[in-house]
């Protein structure tokens, strides 16, 4: 059961509402879903988030693996030329060589004949910051989901 909404945020979705009503009366249109808008934004940025905790868990696993290259993500802006609704998007996951540090270990295998090993140079700490970030936005954004889903069961029960 979910707990009810905060007044800011009751009023938000009652804003919401009533264009999706009136834009629900005046043309139907997937332009004019509001509430279907918000739903698509909040999937792109689950996505995109989903995507951001993969690289991040990724580069944790491999801290300390030889040879690895931390990898790093960029977000862009994701414009709808038909809703023109603005949503978020991963542009490129990319590695990042200057992450990447020599170590002196004569006795790696992969180490070279001085003895040096390519290895991450990653704070395990930033990582995990990074992590916790993204987690806690896609929580934010599923509960936004479940309560647009929600507000949109509603009005098509107040205009039965």
């Amino acid at each position: 059961m979910m707990s009810p909404p905060k007044a800011g945020t009751l009023f938000l979705f009652l804003t919401l509402i009533a264009g999706s009503v009136s834009n629900a009366s005046a043309k139907t249109s997937a332009s004019h879903d509001t509430l279907g808008r918000a739903q698509r934004t909040l999937t792109d940025a689950m996505k995109a988030n989903n995507i951001r905790l993969r690289v991040a868990s990724e580069n944790m696993a491999n801290n300390k693996t030889a040879d690895y290259v931390p990898k790093k993500i960029e977000m862009k802006a994701k414009k709808d030329s038909k809703t023109k609704s603005t949503s978020v998007a991963v542009k490129s996951i990319t590695q990042d060589k200057n992450q990447m540090m020599k170590v002196y270990d004569p006795t790696h295998p992969k180490a070279d004949a001085q003895g040096h090993v390519n290895m991450p140079k990653l704070d395990p700490l930033m990582t995990m910051m990074d992590m916790h970030q993204a987690k806690l936005e896609n929580e934010r954004a599923m509960k936004s989901y479940q309560m647009t889903t929600d507000m949109r069961q509603r009005t098509l029960q107040m205009m039965n």
